[in-house]
């Protein structure tokens, strides 16, 4: 039986007018060049000062079809047992971003990736990863190759299948394809002194990958297709 997957994106002040204005970014190069048919299409509106203004032009993607629905970001910390002590402002928001994605993910999966990454071409991938998942529940987190870097990625990688790189560590908030129930528990308060390289502190990303470390789960990266992650939000 096929998995549902909700895809989710999140828009905050410097990027939400060239996101949800473009006519072609957020529905072909996020969601239709996924080339998968997603349960629903949720955006995360977040930290952004005219909320009223971001909510329209939602709106207007939702009336478009483009969008199931959005919703404001809300602390959630309580629920994932974090505390707003635990982060600096810049990884508070950083954070609250996926952490609302997961928590309002209504499917069997998740796929969730910035604003700023893109498909410039279809990848067909999410099937099959779902397929590679759920025959090896250790297999908890997928992904595209990130900005055509397939040789890194193969570094990273301990094996390899026919479509996928397997990697005992490593994880991204640029993109990731990973089960609602596993994610949605209070798992990410552990910090493993080996995450220093990256360079914000204790963010999101430390935090899985924190997680994901100790209980030796993997991570897989399709060799097939790429996304290209870009800083958009310093343009608009």
């Amino acid at each position: 039986m096929l998995k549902t997957v909700t895809f989710a994106t999140a828009c905050w002040e410097r990027d939400w007018k060239f996101l949800l204005n473009d006519p072609n970014y957020l529905s072909v190069h996020q969601i239709q060049n996924h080339l998968f048919p997603f349960a629903e299409r949720l955006l995360i509106i977040n930290n952004v000062q005219d909320l009223e203004a971001v909510k329209k032009a939602a709106d207007a993607k939702v009336k478009e079809g483009v969008l199931t629905r959005y919703v404001v970001a809300e602390d959630v910390l309580p629920f994932f047992e974090l505390q707003r002590s635990d982060f600096n402002d810049w990884q508070y928001y950083n954070a609250l971003a996926p952490l609302n994605a997961i928590y309002h993910c209504q499917s069997d999966y998740l796929l969730y990736h910035t604003g700023d990454v893109y498909l410039k071409e279809p990848v067909q991938w999410i099937d099959r990863a779902l397929a590679f998942m759920e025959k090896d529940p250790n297999k908890k987190v997928a992904n595209l190759l990130w900005n055509d870097n397939y040789k890194e990625a193969k570094k990273e990688s301990w094996r390899q299948t026919w479509n996928f790189f397997v990697s005992k560590s490593g994880f991204s908030d640029q993109m990731f394809l990973v089960k609602k129930e596993d994610f949605c528990a209070p798992i990410y308060g552990e910090i493993r002194p080996d995450g220093a390289h990256f360079p914000r502190g204790d963010v999101f990303e430390k935090r899985v990958f924190s997680y994901m470390k100790n209980r030796g789960f993997e991570r897989i990266t399709f060799k097939g297709g790429s996304y290209i992650h870009e800083n958009i939000g310093e343009s608009v």
